[in-house]
């Protein structure tokens, strides 16, 4: 099964749990949210917040090695969230859709492309 395959039946089974209400919280744990928090609001220690926002990515100044990343598209166009050289994330996210990932584990500068837009690019620093 391909990663991008995993990654969308994850964040499905997360949402299908939310729609059907699975009790009451008062806290959800980490990682099962099935909203996005604002990309301004503080992150749990070492998740990090990406929005796809006018065919642009809002990306954090950097997230740390393996951290949880969510990646939600507030476009009405699909978008992708590819690293550009080594493929170290490769993900689609639907139009007004959440996805979550892991950060790589090695730290540096990874390219981001859209590759439905080309011209949508941006750089994940992992550090």
């Amino acid at each position: 099964m391909r990663t991008i395959d995993r990654v969308l039946a994850v964040a499905m089974a997360v949402s299908l749990a939310g729609i059907t209400g699975c009790g009451v919280q008062s806290a959800p744990p980490a990682g099962s949210s099935t909203s996005a928090p604002s990309p301004d609001a503080p992150g749990q220690s070492g998740d990090a917040v990406v929005t796809i926002r006018d065919f642009a990515y809002e990306v954090p100044a950097s997230v740390k090695p393996g951290a949880t990343v969510t990646v939600t598209n507030a476009d009405s166009a699909p978008h992708t969230f590819t690293a550009k050289d080594n493929r170290a994330f490769d993900v689609e996210v639907p139009a007004g859709a959440t996805v979550i990932l892991q950060a790589p584990a090695v730290p540096g500068e990874y390219g981001i492309i859209c590759t439905f837009h080309p011209r949508m690019t941006g750089t994940l620093v992992v550090k």
